[in-house]
């Protein structure tokens, strides 16, 4: 029996946390499992076990029947077993992270639950019907195309549904019936158009569609200003409203139905799809260049204890980029930290300046911190890795005692996802460390205003998609990071759209377009890694679809140089 376990079982405890590298170790040993012996703690009211190869959750999870919180978040789980849905006291479940694809009919059986953390699967489809309690949801990072259904009833709990960063394309009316829906993220998904009943949502205080191609271009530049007011504001005014040719067909009337039809499709039209003028002047002026790996493009060697500590990293170059205005290049990388890397805990972003790098053999590696050595970012001595995050660890100690929180919080946060790991992962050149994800850059390497070639590092426990998310995030960002959007009407906007009838104007509300006031390119070149004692390649970045535009943004990707 584990020590955890049998102190738990001796003391009748009625929580159990394990996490770190002997009980990641532990589970490997017992082939990607949990001590049997936790599944007879029928106290037990809270099990958390996070950060660990756990891959197998046994049946006998059905005799915790006091189980109130379920925490497996990190972990590597493909499959529950049906017994899930006899935990009738189950309240917080927390999955996020793992690998799952589907979910068991039984899993509906969890009528207690009212918070519900699936993000960062690999979920297509999920049923939540039968969830009468469900107050809390967040489905992020997952491969869903649709919003799924709620349970709905006379009364109400849904409060927060969280969806970024799936393949959603539209949102249903079926989330007006959530009565005291506060928040809905719908971030990074595939939306084109807000229609008008999501107003209809009378509670909703938060709406965030940033990162969607948004059609309405007056819409997109609220979204991108965080305003969800005035975003809720617009869409009861302005938002999408179907063809009701279908509705009045029902009616027999098919005269009136031909008249709505084209009065919906004239109010839908916006001015680009009137003036073909138009649509020449906003042909995207942003574009991003593959380029194809050189005989002197550094190459990176992955190692097997990389691959066991941090497992996805990519990489590649941006050539002839020359950064103007440091403060905010630095700016941009924080920000993509704390949004998109979700304050590092989901990837983490290391940014180089390729003429300092030394060599054209890089390696990702990863060794016990107390043999990692490196000069860290505005420091000129080195310091071993094991010294660096103990000292964070005490800084982020002192804030959270002056702050009197529970938990670490802001910067700090994402330290926890060391804690007592055997090995850190690393990148090292031929002389030195250059990074160590997720804690900091070498100072060597670091960006300044002289420099033009810069070598792009985006690593992730979580996932390799992740990886390639945050990358194309961080290339848009750079590539509009020193172009101004030009309003319309102005710097030769076409004439047929500055003069348009008082009729057209009417018809349709007027649309901004996204335009810029310079073209820009950016030069992406390939970076291959390598396995490290095979010297197979193990993947190349950017590949085929790796990288993709924006369309709202006029982002394009040139054809393929691949």
């Amino acid at each position: 029996m584990w020590p955890e376990v049998e102190t738990a079982k001796d003391e009748n405890r009625r929580e159990l946390k394990l996490t770190g590298a002997s009980v990641a170790k532990r589970i490997t040993d017992n082939a990607g499992c949990l001590d049997e012996a936790i599944y007879g703690l029928a106290s037990l009211n809270l099990l958390d076990v996070n950060d660990t190869p756990l891959q197998v959750i046994s049946p006998r999870l059905a005799s915790l029947t006091h189980l109130q919180s379920l925490l497996l978040f990190r972990n590597k789980i493909a499959e529950l077993p049906a017994a899930i849905g006899t935990l009738g006291e189950l309240k917080v479940l927390d999955l996020s992270g793992n690998m799952l694809t589907d979910l068991p009919a039984e899993f509906g059986q969890l009528r207690s639950l009212t918070t519900l953390n699936l993000s960062f699967n690999l979920l297509k489809t999920i049923q939540l019907t039968q969830l009468a309690h469900l107050s809390v949801c967040n489905l992020s990072g997952n491969q869903l195309e649709e919003v799924p259904e709620f349970y709905v009833g006379e009364v109400h709990h849904l409060t927060v549904v969280i969806l970024e960063k799936n393949l959603i394309t539209e949102l249903p009316e079926a989330l007006t019936r959530h009565q005291i829906l506060k928040t809905l993220n719908v971030a990074d998904n595939r939306i084109e158009q807000v229609p008008k009943y999501v107003s209809k949502c009378v509670k909703l205080k938060e709406i965030n569609l940033k990162g969607n191609p948004l059609k309405d271009k007056r819409l997109l530049k609220l979204v991108d200003q965080c305003r969800s007011k005035q975003v809720l504001d617009y869409v009861e005014k302005n938002g999408f409203q179907a063809a009701r040719a279908a509705k009045a067909s029902k009616k027999g009337s098919s005269s009136e139905a031909s008249q709505e039809a084209n009065e919906d499709a004239s109010a839908a039209t916006t001015p680009e799809e009137e003036s073909p003028q138009q649509e020449a002047v906003d042909e995207p002026q942003l574009k991003i260049v593959i380029r194809k790996v050189t005989p002197n493009t550094p190459k990176v060697s992955f190692t097997a204890e990389a691959r066991s500590t941090r497992p996805h990293a990519l990489f590649c170059i941006v050539r002839n980029f020359p950064v103007t205005d440091l403060k905010k290049f630095l700016q941009l990388q924080n920000s993509l930290h704390d949004i998109e890397c979700a304050k590092r805990e989901v990837a983490t972003i290391a940014t180089h300046d390729l003429a300092k790098v030394k060599g054209t053999s890089l390696r990702y590696h990863a060794a016990p911190p107390e043999d990692i050595s490196l000069k860290t970012l505005g420091s000129a001595t080195q310091i071993t890795a094991a010294k660096y995050y103990a000292d964070l660890r005490h800084h982020a100690e002192q804030v959270r005692k002056d702050k009197k929180r529970n938990t670490y919080s802001g910067v700090h946060k994402f330290i926890a996802l060391l804690e007592n790991q055997p090995l850190f992962a690393y990148l090292s050149d031929d002389e030195k460390v250059i990074s160590l994800p997720p804690l900091t850059n070498c100072d060597e390497t670091k960006i300044t205003n002289t420099t033009r070639d810069l070598l792009l590092e985006v690593t992730s426990d979580v996932d390799h998609r992740q990886c390639v998310r945050v990358m194309n995030a961080l290339l848009h960002r750079m590539l509009l990071m020193d172009v101004e959007p030009i309003a319309p009407g102005t710097n030769g906007v076409s004439a047929a759209v500055v003069g348009k009838s008082k009729k057209s104007k009417a018809s349709a509300p007027k649309v901004e377009t996204v335009r810029y006031d310079r073209s820009v390119t950016l030069e992406v070149e390939q970076v291959e890694l390598y396995d490290s004692v095979a010297g197979r390649l193990h993947s190349v970045f950017p590949g085929k679809g790796d990288v993709v535009g924006d369309e709202a943004k006029g982002i394009v990707v040139a054809p393929s140089l691949i």
